[in-house]
């Protein structure tokens, strides 16, 4: 059980529960009306244009480009070879994942670093702008500026998820 929610909290944090969002609602957007549970392989391109799109706008962090247009037929062309003329939202949201993995470890690690560099400057200040508060000052002074650190750094990484829509 602990390693389940465990994986789930590490998938969150790098991203990629709203990368399939994202996946979701394009997949939605681009199937026809008629047959929302498939996406046709000339729509490919387009999907996989507003995908990164949205992650882009969504995850404030460097710009993804996303594949380039003759990776997206060669694509196109293994699943024709199949023979497919459709893929499944599972598929598409593989697919997605496939191309976008690498862009969420840069995510991954931006956040690390982020948090890693202003966590111990906010243990000080922390430290230090409740020295002089009655009770909440010596409480703070007994808890070690290293726990404090890690409380901070686990904090900031998680935060950062929060501005995410």
């Amino acid at each position: 059980m602990w390693n389940n929610s465990f994986y789930i909290v590490i998938r969150d944090f790098a991203g990629k529960c709203h990368v399939e969002r994202i996946c979701n609602k394009v997949f939605d957007e681009c199937s026809e009306s008629d047959d929302k549970a498939h996406l046709k392989l000339e729509k490919l391109h387009v999907a996989t244009l507003l995908v990164y799109n949205s992650v882009n706008k969504q995850l404030f962090s460097p710009h993804k480009e996303p594949p380039s247009m003759s990776t997206i037929d060669q694509k196109v062309a293994e699943y024709k070879r199949v023979p497919m003329v459709t893929i499944d939202r599972i598929e598409f949201n593989r697919l997605m994942m496939e191309w976008i993995r690498k862009d969420l470890y840069v995510v991954l690690a931006n956040r690390a670093v982020l948090a890693f560099v202003a966590a111990p400057a906010l243990a000080v200040a922390t430290k230090r702008a409740t020295k002089d508060v009655p009770h909440v000052g010596k409480a703070v002074a007994k808890v070690p500026t290293p726990l404090l650190f890690s409380l901070f750094s686990v904090g900031l990484v998680l935060l950062q998820d929060f501005r995410v829509g």
